[in-house]
């Protein structure tokens, strides 16, 4: 099967959650009901004459039954209209987007700037899927909205209308693994969707009546407030009070318009209220490292150099995956300015950086992570497909979900910055690393080696991952570009090494000592008490990881 396949097979899987002891059991679901939504829009704005917002909403609504437990199930169509900015020269991404002082300049477009409105439509699969508990789980007042990145488009049929997503034989089946942590701990979710991909689905009609086609919504920071708002409405209405914190976890694209509704002045503020729309931000491998805390005029970075604008801030954390290193085409971006990266992993760097040296180090956090690359797993039972292999980032986010709530609820202060980057690991300076990028048990004490492209995917599985076992056999294998995966970087192709080798290279092992379950196993307590001691891992994900240890078969034995 192909991955995407898979992929498109898995979102009407129920996913059982192999980093918790929660199981998911069967589901069932009433008879979806259809009704109108539009009382709980949001009020319009008026642009130069006219009236731009949410035009019509509508609702498919079921109830969920699980293991026990009742979840209202909102499948929510959005149709209405948004102003913003294009650009008529050849872009690889056709974006409509509302802050091109950011997407533009650090894409290196600088062609003329033109304003317009943008039509989205429900029927080409515009909208959200808002779950909530009804019993079972006590609600805890509190939204999650999540973002997803680059992709979708009713064009390229990636995309289904509004209706067309609920499948009754798996009512929970297009959720992710993430999204499934936040339900069980008793968030409500609004899983937004968006048409994101590089074929477009809308027209944009500029303020002269000129028409273009084929436009998205990819960085759209005005799209997903709407759908926040909209999303708190709906859950007042249903369970009698907004939430008390609203959440935003993003994933690639998705971070990037996260990064934008903290970054651009004002954004993130109701005007009528003064009240913050997000109240902490979860980015998961934020797009190309961007967009950068940085806006100039007239050669001057003018972002966040007052106190007061460093005030409006939200606590933010951004997970960053060590494998995506991906460089982008400087063919096409020669305009691009000179402080941001080619190379995706150093851009998710200095973004950390740079807003350490702002002054707001005390609100933000980037967690490194070794061993993974652009995707997660969130979609995968087990974290494989064929020659597919991740590691499984839920384990991570199970903990750091509880660690945003506690550090915006009660101010307890989350571990610090976790980096390979000298810079940002070696807070003290003394050129000793004291906190180095997150090494899960996986890559701590390795019976193999992940790498990004699978061979499977040839040169489009950059983004994913592979794993080649210490056989102490095979040759190294090839990667899906055909370059050979360095296993033991001795910088030549030859035979994997064993385990026992790979260990005494690595200094797991000491010269005398030889590898067995009872060092794989202390190995792997060792690992796992330092991430629970630094709130990287729960309890119940730690045990899963004790458990494994003792059951999982050694590779050329």
């Amino acid at each position: 099967m192909k991955l995407n396949q898979h992929i498109l097979l898995t979102l009407t899987l129920t996913v059982l959650l192999n980093s918790t002891n929660l199981l998911w059991g069967q589901t069932s679901a009433s008879q979806p009901v259809t009704s109108s939504g539009n009382e709980f829009m949001v009020p319009k704005k008026e642009v130069n004459g006219k009236l731009i917002g949410q035009e019509d909403v509508l609702i498919q609504e079921v109830v969920v039954t699980d293991s026990g437990r009742r979840y209202r199930r909102l499948d929510v169509g959005v149709s209405g209209t948004l102003e913003g900015w294009a650009l008529k020269e050849n872009l690889p991404m056709p974006q409509f987007v509302s802050a091109p002082e950011f997407v533009f300049i650090q894409g290196g477009n600088v062609g003329p700037l033109f304003h317009g409105t943008l039509r989205y439509e429900a029927s080409k699969g515009t909208g959200m899927t808002i779950i909530y508990p009804e019993s079972g789980t006590v609600w805890n007042k509190k939204l999650f909205i999540t973002v997803h990145g680059s992709s979708g488009s009713f064009f390229e049929g990636t995309m289904k209308p509004w209706n067309k997503l609920f499948d009754p034989s798996q009512p929970l089946g297009d959720i992710s693994k993430y999204e499934r942590l936040m339900l069980d701990k008793g968030y409500a979710i609004a899983k937004t969707r968006r048409n994101a991909s590089s074929k477009g689905d809308y027209s944009v009609t500029l303020d002269d009546g000129e028409i273009l086609e084929g436009w998205n919504l990819n960085t759209h920071t005005g799209l997903i407030l709407g759908f926040t708002g909209l999303a708190e409405n709906l859950l007042k209405n249903r369970l009698g009070e907004s939430p008390l914190r609203t959440y935003l976890y993003g994933h690639s694209a998705g971070a990037m318009i996260g990064r934008l509704v903290n970054y651009v002045p004002g954004l993130n503020e109701d005007d009528a209220t003064g009240t913050k729309y997000i109240d902490g931000f979860l980015h998961d491998d934020s797009g190309g490292g961007r967009y950068l805390p940085i806006l100039e005029e007239n050669g001057r970075d003018i972002l966040f150099t007052k106190q007061q604008e460093r005030q409006r801030f939200v606590k933010t954390i951004e997970i960053t995956h060590q494998l995506y290193i991906r460089r982008r085409n400087t063919n096409r971006s020669r305009n691009v300015p000179r402080w941001v990266s080619p190379v995706y992993l150093m851009n998710k760097r200095m973004n950390a950086k740079i807003l350490r040296e702002k002054g707001l180090g005390d609100k933000s956090r980037m967690y490194e992570v070794r061993g993974i690359s652009h995707m997660g797993g969130e979609y995968l039972e087990d974290g494989r497909d064929g020659d597919v292999t991740i590691l499984d980032l839920s384990r991570i986010m199970d903990s750091l979900i509880d660690v945003l709530d506690n550090w915006v609820e009660q101010d307890i202060a989350p571990p610090p910055t976790k980096s390979d980057w000298l810079e940002l690991g070696d807070v003290d300076g003394d050129g000793v690393n004291e906190n180095e990028a997150i090494a899960l048990p996986e890559v701590a004490c390795p019976l193999g080696l992940y790498y990004p492209y699978p061979p499977s995917l040839g040169e489009s599985g950059v983004g994913w991952t592979g794993f080649a076992t210490f056989d102490g056999q095979s040759f190294e294998p090839l990667d899906g570009r055909g370059v050979f995966v360095d296993m033991n970087l001795n910088r030549y192709l030859d035979h994997r090494e064993s385990v026992d080798q790979a260990w005494h290279r690595l200094g797991l092992l000491k010269p005398a000592e030889k590898f067995s379950r009872s060092k794989y196993q202390a190995c792997v307590e060792a690992a796992v008490d330092k991430l629970k001691q630094e709130k990287l891992i729960t309890e119940r994900v730690a045990a899963r990881y004790v458990q494994q240890a003792s059951e999982v078969e050694f590779p050329g034995q």
